[in-house]
């Protein structure tokens, strides 16, 4: 066997370790960080325990499509939030992902997911069943939120009648949903006060926030305003401008510059000769004009020669 001869395993084992190696990446790339309650992985059934149903829904706000997961019985859904900043990795077991984004799962009210669809529904007026209200050939998904628990709670967003003991038949009201989102923003406004949540401005704080004065704490008018942002972020646009208006709440003014500035201490001032008060903060530039140059040693010669009786050079040309 010629040394060419023997080389040749020698490449086959590299090329074969380098394709493990790039199929090892690409397994790596697929994996996710989340972070779950415990009830979307914990079930009585051991087979389910390890399925999660990811959902693709319409969400309220954007009216568009985002990623939500259903809990193996069904019951609840919990939108996935993504936090990612550059420069971040995971150590998953003996390996780096270089992904260092995480996921995480939080609960939402199945009715905010509903009420986009019901508000159209209700431009006919009509009262529908729920699987007529509920459907979008885009999302094909939505139909599994029929199955969540909480759904009771549309009696609060429209009305309701019974055809029959299996069939109910809603259309939308818009005074009580404005009444029902009043009562959410008030809870949430004292589950946010009671909590000791900060919600001034070196703090997290809605956009809607506004602060009566700098020496108090935020009274009850501020919680319910940064309540209301947590709110709206699941409304649809006129929707959340009906419910500002229903809440009273007032738009943040910009703070004039001689308010701020009040606060601030006055120039100092210093004496001069004639009694008359100069800013400090002129002294600098009276140095300044009042500063002379630096002459070279050729010019201060110039300057000691007796010039008595010379012309200037300009005279020389008419």
């Amino acid at each position: 066997m010629t040394s060419e001869d023997k080389g040749r395993p020698k490449r086959s084992m590299s090329k074969q370790k380098s394709k493990e190696k790039l199929k090892c990446e690409r397994i790596q790339t697929t994996d996710w960080v989340f972070l779950v309650k415990d009830e979307l992985v914990s079930t009585s059934n051991e087979k389910e325990s390890s399925q999660l149903n990811l959902l693709s829904l319409r969400h309220p706000r954007r009216d568009g499509s985002s990623l939500f997961l259903l809990s193996p019985d069904c019951k609840s859904i919990h939108e996935i939030n993504s936090f990612n900043e550059k420069h971040r990795s995971w150590f998953i077991g003996s390996t780096v992902h270089s992904d260092g984004q995480i996921y995480m799962s939080t609960p939402v009210d199945p009715v905010f997911l509903v009420l986009p669809y019901l508000i159209n529904a209700g431009n006919s007026k009509r009262f529908m069943s729920l699987d007529q209200i509920v459907c979008d050939e885009e999302l094909p998904d939505c139909n599994q939120l029929l199955s969540c628990s909480g759904l009771e709670q549309l009696i609060h967003v429209a009305d309701i009648k019974d055809i029959d003991d299996d069939l109910k038949v809603y259309r939308y009201n818009a005074e009580k949903t404005l009444s029902w989102l009043q009562t959410k923003t008030e809870a949430a406004a004292d589950a946010l006060k009671e909590k000791n949540v900060n919600i001034s401005i070196g703090g997290s704080h809605s956009s809607m926030f506004i602060r009566s004065n700098k020496t108090e704490g935020p009274c009850r008018e501020d919680f319910i305003a940064f309540a209301f942002g947590i709110i709206s972020d699941y409304l649809p646009l006129d929707l959340e401008t009906k419910l500002k208006d229903h809440l009273g709440i007032k738009e943040k003014q910009p703070v004039p510059k001689e308010e701020v500035a009040e606060n601030e201490p006055p120039a100092k001032k210093a004496k001069t000769e004639d009694g008359v008060l100069e800013d400090y903060s002129l002294q600098y530039d009276l140095k300044k004009e009042k500063s002379k140059t630096k002459l070279t040693a050729a010019q201060k010669k110039l300057s000691k020669v007796d010039k008595s009786g010379m012309k200037s050079i300009s005279s020389f040309f008419p």
